[in-house]
C-alpha cells in the first residue's frame, strides 16, 4: 500500500466512474475492495488503509455478519474464520469506508435462481446494509466475480434495486470511456511482482481484460489512462 500511494492515485470507485463517464483521466487510479466481510480485516487490513488515507469500498454478505455463520467457501476447507459483526460494519461506516453489497449469502448469481430469490439476494440486501449504515449502498459486486457468476436477469435486478454500477472479478483494467456502469477487479495476488506488473501499463492487458456482456447502455471508449479495481 505504500508503494502503491507513491506510484498511483489510490481512490474511490465513484471517482474512477466519473472517469469512465467522462472518457478521460490524467493519472492511473487503483480502487481498493474488499469482499465477504471479515472480522480480521479490522485487526489490520482496515487500520492500515485508514491510517494510509486509502479509500476502500468493504463488500459485505449480510447473512454471515447477522448470524456469525463461517462463510461456506471456507467451511468447505475447514477454515472457519469469524465473519465481521453489525457493529463492526456501522463502525468502518462511520469511519467514511463505503459499503457495497455481497448478496445475503455469497451465492453463484450465474446459477438458475426465481426472481424471488434474485430480489432476496440483491435487494434486500442493498437495503439492510442501508438500514444498518445510513449510507446509500452504491456499488454491488458479484460473489466469486467470473462471466460464469454473472446472469442477465441479476444484472436486471442489480439496476433495479437502485445500483449505479456492479463489478466483476475476472481480471481487467478498466478504461476512461468504457462501461461505467459495470468495473472489472483484479485480485489481490499475493506477490508483490505480481502486483508490480498489474500496475504497469501495458496495451496487450485491454486485450486480456474479460468484459462481461450484457444489455445495457455502454459509454463509448475514449482516452488510455489506465484504472484497476482491485478485489482481495
Amino acid at each position: 500500500m505504500d508503494w502503491l500511494v507513491e506510484n498511483a492515485h489510490p481512490t474511490t470507485l465513484d471517482e474512477i466512474r466519473e472517469t469512465q463517464l467522462l472518457g478521460r483521466r490524467s493519472t492511473p487510479m487503483v480502487g481498493i475492495t474488499l469482499d465477504d466481510g471479515y472480522g480480521e480485516n479490522c485487526e489490520f487490513a482496515i487500520p492500515a488503509l485508514l491510517q494510509r488515507k486509502i479509500p476502500v469500498t468493504y463488500f459485505v454478505s449480510t447473512h454471515f455478519v447477522e448470524t456469525g455463520e463461517p462463510f461456506p467457501h471456507d467451511r468447505k476447507r475447514g477454515i472457519l474464520l469469524r465473519p465481521n459483526t453489525i457493529e463492526e460494519i456501522q463502525g468502518m461506516s462511520d469511519q467514511g469506508i463505503q459499503i457495497g453489497a455481497h448478496t445475503q449469502s455469497h451465492i453463484d448469481l450465474g446459477t438458475r435462481l426465481s426472481q424471488a430469490q434474485l430480489k432476496f439476494e440483491i435487494s434486500d440486501a442493498r437495503k439492510k446494509l442501508q438500514d444498518w449504515t445510513g449510507q446509500s449502498i452504491d456499488y454491488f459486486a458479484f460473489p466469486y466475480g467470473l462471466k460464469k457468476n454473472i446472469s442477465q436477469a441479476a444484472i436486471d435486478v442489480v439496476f433495479e434495486s437502485g445500483f449505479k454500477c456492479f463489478l466483476s472479478a475476472a481480471g481487467g483494467m478498466n478504461w476512461p470511456g468504457q462501461d461505467a456502469d459495470h468495473l472489472q477487479r483484479i485480485h489481490g495476488d499475493p506477490g508483490f511482482a505480481s502486483f508490480r506488473n498489474w500496475m504497469t501499463y501495458d496495451p496487450r492487458k485491454i486485450r486480456a481484460s474479460c468484459p462481461i456482456e450484457y444489455t445495457r447502455r455502454v459509454a463509448s471508449l475514449s482516452s488510455n489512462s489506465p484504472a484497476l479495481a482491485s478485489q482481495s
